[in-house]
């Protein structure tokens, strides 16, 4: 029988491989228990623990719901409870459009739930048995400490105005533009992620108004910075310049200077609702200090998802897992929300608040 050498892809959203190789027969391949936990300070903690799934399989993933699962902080054990829809994969989504207000569902999966809320700096076990498994799964990971961020300015343009478009279309507003300065300070190694949420419209049928700061909305937005550019060779190849563009930016503060850095984000926000003022939205610059192994998972599971260099001709992305007699990930992240001050007017140079990439000349 023919045996190959690959890197197997497992469970919920971006679980792949972890960062070891699996020999396998073509005709028979044996399940891991997979256990993912991604817990936030001061907040109730899950656990999700499954079968992986070979990556050539369509079935869906299949949720363990006999576990034992333990957690312990040192200072206390407590057994996690099964919740059919108890790990969260995604949150609810409001917005606003062509008149009406819409939601989009949440997504869950089952998964263990704690009365535990992990604070900074605690130090964290957790432990699943599977009956039939035949070994404990564990991993161990230390809540990192709170970050610190000051918010330095916030810009607003709105010089776009009206104009024409290419259809001969004709547009009351255009983008509002926007230009945050923040400051990130570490003091030792670090990891951080940091994405820009902004508050939701809201008009009743009554006519009633009001920015909803509950329902955040996410923005996407761009940084040139040697800090987090991603360069890559396709972009090489179409001459793109790498700066990072997306809703969330992880780095670390490796090359930090004396301790901080100061980094610039810009991003549009389209006026949707002629209610509102939108120069005076409000808006959250939100920040995460992640454990070292979940900065790495999410580092590695996003190259392994967004991967798309001429896919049938790559390597397998290896994703960085931690947890010992199963895959997965188990890490903490430590998270503090900012309101941005009151935008002052202003113009400055930007993009067309959608392509943050520029091709070289």
């Amino acid at each position: 029988m023919k045996r190959i050498h690959y890197i197997l892809l497992a469970a919920v959203v971006l679980l792949g491989a972890c960062e070891k190789p699996i020999d396998f027969d073509t005709d028979e391949v044996n399940p891991y228990v997979v256990m993912i936990s991604k817990p936030v300070s001061d907040s109730l903690m899950a656990v999700y623990v499954g079968y992986s799934r070979f990556f050539l399989d369509n079935r869906s993933f299949n949720t363990i719901s006999d576990a034992t699962v333990t957690l312990s902080d040192g200072t206390g054990a407590y057994v996690g409870v099964y919740d059919p829809r108890g790990f969260l994969l995604s949150g609810r989504h409001y917005y606003y459009t062509d008149g009406e207000y819409w939601m989009e569902d949440s997504v869950f999966y089952g998964g263990y739930t704690f009365s535990l809320r992990p604070q900074p700096g605690d130090t964290l076990r957790l432990t699943a048995t599977v009956p039939g498994y035949g070994k404990m799964i564990s991993a161990t990971t230390t809540m990192p400490r709170m970050p610190e961020v000051e918010v330095l300015d916030l810009v607003v343009d709105t010089s776009e105005g009206n104009y024409y478009d290419e259809y001969g279309g004709y547009y009351g507003k255009g983008n509002y533009y926007y230009k945050v300065r923040f400051k990130v300070k570490s003091h030792g190694n670090d990891y951080y992620s940091v994405s820009i949420k902004h508050a939701s419209e809201f008009v009743s049928g009554s006519g009633l108004s009001y920015w909803d700061t509950v329902h955040m909305r996410s923005v996407y937005f761009s940084v040139n910075d040697p800090l987090v550019n991603s360069h890559d060779l396709a972009d090489a190849i179409d001459g793109y310049d790498g700066s990072f563009y997306g809703n969330e930016m992880a780095f670390s503060s490796e090359l930090f200077q004396n301790g901080e850095h100061e980094f610039t984000a810009i991003f549009s926000i389209w006026p949707d609702v002629d209610e509102f003022d939108y120069a005076q939205i409000p808006i959250m610059l939100e920040v995460r200090s992640l454990s070292k192994e979940l900065y790495r998972y999410e580092q590695t599971s996003a190259n392994a998802e967004y991967d798309s260099f001429d896919n049938l001709f790559s390597e397998p992305v290896q994703v960085i897992c931690n947890i010992d007699g199963g895959i997965g990930v188990f890490g903490g992240a430590t998270q503090k929300t900012y309101r941005m001050p009151q935008a002052r007017y202003g113009t400055f140079q930007h993009g067309d608040g959608y392509y943050f990439k520029k091709a070289r000349k």
